[in-house]
């Protein structure tokens, strides 16, 4: 993302802070709000203006790809397994498709833990956006700027973590809201849209050739860790997802609605 301004003023760091900012943070899930603000947790920052304390929701690793039980990447215990897939959806615009949407969650087995996961690979085609309701009709490659996804109304201690991989950016804002970049007043930097209980929302840039130059095909894996008193289905459900691209170079503002695994 570009033409940022630093939100320093706002983190308001003290001697300590700075010192801390200093050194790598520890990879691990990060608690977002349940209430009150901020509603956004800061994560990387923004491209031009980058969180001074690195690592923010980020971790590393493998994580288990079918049932034989694992370690799962900032999490404890070795008993982490995958307990439903909804791979492979063609992610479509205005008729085209632009992408495929993996789905997944995990479940710890010694526990009532699940992670619910998802990630995006583009492809390389042009889609053209709706006549009337666009700046241009002008075929460009879609740009996903925030991954949203829901089912977790009545669901408390959230957290969430961002797997990098090969893409070229992980999460910058991650928080229980279903507004994304300018769908809130004080969008692009505020970090307080309006809350949802329902909706965990990730801002990040995944564009297969973006006019910003950093361009990638794919988005970070984006987690949710939730504990649940009762098992969650394992089947898909209409309108549980939702991408937009908020038009942060002048494009279309568009928003795309999928099938996805709930709480």
């Amino acid at each position: 993302m570009k033409n940022k301004q630093w939100l320093g003023a706002k983190l308001a760091l003290t001697s300590i802070g700075l010192a801390a900012a200093a050194m790598p943070a520890q990879a691990a899930f990060e608690t977002i709000t349940d209430s009150g603000t901020t509603v956004l947790k800061l994560c990387q920052g923004t491209e031009a203006n980058r969180n001074p304390t690195t690592g923010v929701c980020k971790v590393t690793g493998n994580f288990p790809t079918g049932s034989t039980p694992g370690t799962f990447p900032g999490l404890s215990g070795s008993n982490w397994a995958v307990y439903a897939t909804n791979n492979n959806q063609a992610v479509i615009a205005n008729g085209t498709t632009i992408g495929n949407l993996d789905d997944r969650i995990w479940r710890n087995g010694s526990t009532t833990e699940y992670v619910f996961g998802f990630r995006l690979q583009m492809v390389n085609t042009l889609w053209t956006p709706p006549s009337g309701t666009c700046p241009s009709t002008t075929p460009t490659y879609f740009e996903v700027n925030d991954m949203f996804r829901n089912g977790f109304t009545g669901r408390t201690g959230l957290q969430i973590a961002y797997r990098q991989g090969s893409a070229e950016e992980g999460a910058w804002f991650s928080g229980r809201t279903n507004q994304g970049l300018n769908e809130y007043a004080s969008s692009p930097e505020g970090l307080n849209p309006a809350r949802s209980a329902d909706w965990v929302n990730f801002r990040t840039d995944v564009n297969i050739d973006d006019p910003d130059s950093l361009s990638n095909a794919n988005s970070a894996w984006m987690f949710v860790r939730v504990t649940l008193s009762t098992a969650p289905s394992s089947s898909a459900v209409a309108n549980a997802i939702r991408l937009s691209e908020g038009g942060e170079e002048g494009q279309c503002k568009f928003s795309i609605n999928l099938n996805g695994l709930k709480p």
